[in-house]
Order: C-alpha cells, then structure tokens, then sequence
C-alpha cells in the first residue's frame, strides 16, 4: 500500500512502477509494470516474471523520500512462487515558494525568469506582471532562488535625452550576486513558503569583445556560446560573430564564464573553450580560433595485468537463457570535455585487442580521460613527446601526434562512520569531490545502517569529502561544490594503493 509520510493515510490514485532489471525481459527497452491505488491506498501487480524490479510511487503532489531504499526507488527480487504482500511505500507532501521579483526600487519586474536549485532540483518559473512567482511541487530540502531580469533581443539603447539605460544582474534571494552569501531556504512537507522577495542587484553595463578566426567561408554563421561558472546548461543566448570575426557580448553579469565559437554548417567547427573573468570593467580582445573536428589514435600502455582487462562476469546461470547470461565487457575509453559544453561533452572509443584506439569527429578543448573498466584509472597521457601526470587531454590546439594512455589499477579507498550528535547515522548520504584541479568525477553512497560508509576504486588525487543532505548531488565543475558543508567537509589527498579512515560529521 501507498501512504501519507506525514498522515499516514492511504493515498488514492498514486501510480505504482515496478520496471523489470534482471529478468528474462529486462533487455535494452525494460518492461514496466504498473497499478493505481484504491481508496484504502492498496494496489496489485499480479503476474510477474521472475527477475529484479525498481519500484517507484508518484502522485501529484507528492514525492517519494529520497531515503527510500537509499534512492527515490528501491529494488526487489521476486523467485519463482514468490508473493511480495507486505510492501508499504509512503510518499511525502511536497512544498513551494512564493514570492515577488523588484527592482532597487521596489518595482515589481515582469517576466523575469526565477531558477531554483539545490535537492537535485533544476526548475524554472516566470514572474507574472506584478513580479509574482510560484515555484512548486518541492521535496523537503535546502534551495537557492536566483532572479534574472527578462532577456533582452536587442542591442543597447542608444539614448538621446541623457537618461541612462538601467541593468540588473542575475540576483539571489534575497539581494545577492554571489551565490556564496545567497540565503538557503528550508522547504518542509506540505508547506508554501511565501514572501520570499528578490530584489535585484544594479550593476554596470559591461561587455566581453574579440575575434574569432580561422572562419569557413560560405553561408555558415558563427556564434559565440556562453556558460557562466558551475553552470549545468548555457549562460545566455548565443552572440552572433560578424562577417569580419569581431563579436561583442552585452551586456554580461560580473562572474567567471567559458567561452566558444561555433560556427554553424555542413559541419560543425568550434573553437576551444577560453576561460575569462568578468569584474567591474569591460574585457576586450578575447581571441577564439576555429578548428575543425579532427581524429585522435593512440595506444594504450598498462602498468600490470590487473590494469589491462575488465572484471569479467559471474559463471553462467543455470536455467537462463542465453541472451540473460552474464556478458563480457567491452573495454572503452570516455572523454569528457572539462568545459561542460555538451557539445563536445561526450566522446568514446572502443579499445582493440593490440590496445590501440581512435576517436573520431574531437573538437579543441581538454578532456578528461576514463574507462570502462575497474578498478584503474589513467596515470598519464602523453601526446606526442610530451607525457603529464593525470587523466588530462590537452587539445586545445587540434591534434598533436600520437597519444598514449597510461593505465594503472593502484587505487585507493576512503572508509569510516557518519555520526551526528546522538552517534552513526544510517543511511547517510556520503558525496566525496575532486578538489580544484582533481581529475575524476565525483562519486557518492549511502552509509549503511550502523552509519559506516567505503567507497573504493577512487584514482590518487586531492578531494573533499562530506556527508551531506539526502538527495544532494553537486556540480562536480564547481569550484564551489561543497560550499554548503565546508564546516564538516575534510580535505583528502589519496596516494596510489591508499586506504584512508576518515570519520565524518553530519549537519
């Protein structure tokens, strides 16, 4: 049955999901099972094949407890003749914030557009013509509420009358330009939290210039593309570069972006990603240089055996068939663009049998470097005759000569108890990230019910690492990831072969 976290009253309605994970039918489209509650909150699914199944509720309104199970679904075996009568999911009334976006002074802004984040949640909302928002359907948590004035399609005034053209920054509750001093909001179960009024920041009309070269000729048209700093998606429209490779972006917000050009046609050419600062004045000169999509082969070169290959599959299972029985894995290596942008955000190459690979259509830019494979990690890469330590591509200047990834399966271990002020917390969420300049992506678990967590397999490098707000899940790309928990984080260096004891405090 489906209840009420808070009540306990049976909910009606409520859509029961179980989809199918190791069963004869959980191939590449998973079959899904599902029910609707009665009155008294209680649903069948009847028949099931044997196999695995996630199991997830929802109902408007409500979401489930990012503890259930350790996740927002959770899973369950069922064997043959096996009846699961005594399954009990509760769901949790969600929350919302309400409030006004103003001027500096206190006029209300029309269609400004309202982000929140924070609890896994990415939304949006625009203010109506009196500067009202309403963001709902929230799970219990901590949020920030950032307002941006409405996005203007149009160059800068140019005004005659000696009045001066106005701008407002992209502003946190309730009147911050750093998210760092930003207020967090605590969103409880069936609770509106109202007045919560941005006033936006006043800054200076401010403007990122340059030049691009090295563009196509014919009709491709180039854009400028824009991410602001810890960002999951882009910063602003795209800036249309002229025919002579001149752009000009404003205006732009005080704050750290990445910057590329993109020049749109038959195919698409780009340029590597170019960090820059935006303070109190103008930034001129920004050069952006276009190369096309190139080809990257190499070799890879392991340290020992364990290195070398994947870790296999089980003995095959009596009374499967074949097409459910344990595969081998394919060795692959990922590269993952350190700018964010998605466009060249996602490429991967199979391994071959002599260990040579090759990646094709890689635009500039550097690149993480992982594998399929584990416990290793790459030590080194070496492209042409030049070898750094780390997981880092550098291809910011297009191809440079054959490339060779050093792989080793040296890698250590963080363990240890979460406690608070009554002793170990079950279940705690444990985030561990790399430190500005760490090389591999974040990882996270769940402590088990004595409070202890181990997370194993992790490259040498320098990270932080907190038990943090269930259902928290950082930007690995933020310098600032942490931020919310610097007063319990701990500062880690792994060494190869490390096993670290580490005790952690929950808020």
């Amino acid at each position: 049955m489906v209840t009420n976290s808070l009540t306990g009253e049976p909910i009606l309605h409520a859509h029961v999901l179980l989809r199918a994970t190791g069963s004869a039918n959980s191939d590449m489209n998973p079959q899904t099972y599902g029910a609707l509650t009665n009155q008294e909150g209680k649903f069948t699914i009847a028949p099931l094949p044997v196999g695995s199944y996630f199991v997830s509720a929802d109902r408007a309104g409500f979401v489930m407890p990012a503890n259930t199970g350790g996740g927002r679904d959770f899973n369950i075996t069922l064997g043959a003749g096996d009846k699961k009568e005594d399954l009990k999911l509760t769901l949790t009334p969600t929350g919302a914030i309400i409030g006004r976006v103003l001027d500096s002074t206190g006029e209300p802004v029309p269609n400004a557009m309202v982000h929140l984040e924070g609890n896994n949640e990415n939304q949006m909302a625009i203010a109506d013509e009196q500067g009202r928002y309403r963001i709902g359907g929230l799970g219990p948590g901590k949020y920030r509420v950032q307002a941006s004035p409405p996005v203007s399609l149009f160059p800068r005034e140019v005004r005659t009358d000696g009045s001066e053209e106005v701008h407002y920054s992209a502003t946190y509750y309730p009147d911050s330009l750093a998210r760092a001093s930003a207020r967090r909001l605590d969103v409880r179960p069936a609770a509106d939290l109202s007045g919560i009024d941005i006033r936006l920041v006043r800054t200076a009309l401010l403007s990122v210039s340059g030049k691009v070269s090295g563009m196509p000729g014919g009709n491709a048209g180039t854009n400028i593309e824009v991410m602001r700093e810890g960002a999951f998606d882009y910063g602003g429209p795209p800036n249309i570069v002229k025919p002579d490779g001149s752009f000009t972006i404003s205006p732009i917000d005080p704050g750290k972006y990445t910057l590329v050009a993109v020049s749109y046609g038959q195919h698409n050419v780009q340029s590597a990603p170019v960090d820059i600062e935006v303070t109190g004045a103008n930034l001129e000169r920004i050069e952006l240089r276009l190369i096309p999509p190139f080809e990257v082969s190499g070799q890879m070169r392991f340290d020992d055996e364990a290195a070398r290959m994947p870790r296999q599959p089980g003995p095959p299972q009596p009374g499967q068939p074949a097409a459910a029985q344990p595969q081998a894995f394919p060795r692959q290596i990922y590269l993952r663009s350190d700018s964010g942008f998605m466009r060249n955000g996602g490429l991967n190459a199979d391994v071959a049998a002599d260990d040579s690979f090759t990646l094709g259509n890689v635009s500039p830019g550097r690149y993480s470097v992982s594998l399929s494979w584990g416990p290793a990690y790459v030590r080194s890469v070496r492209v042409g005759d030049s070898e750094t330590e780390g997981c880092i591509l550098d291809l910011r200047n297009g191809p440079a000569g054959a490339v060779t990834f050093t792989v080793s399966s040296l890698t250590g271990e963080i363990s240890g108890t979460v406690n608070d002020s009554s002793g170990p917390v079950a279940n705690a969420h444990v985030v561990l990230v790399p430190q500005a300049g760490g090389l591999q992506f974040m990882r996270s678990t769940a402590a088990k019910p004595d409070g202890t967590y181990r997370l194993t397999g992790l490259p040498p490098g320098k990270y932080k690492l907190a038990a943090t707000d269930e259902g928290f899940y950082p930007n690995p790309r933020s310098d600032a990831a942490l931020e919310d928990y610097e007063d319990v984080a701990q500062s880690i260096e792994l060494r190869p072969g490390d096993k670290i004891t580490q005790d952690l405090k929950r808020k």
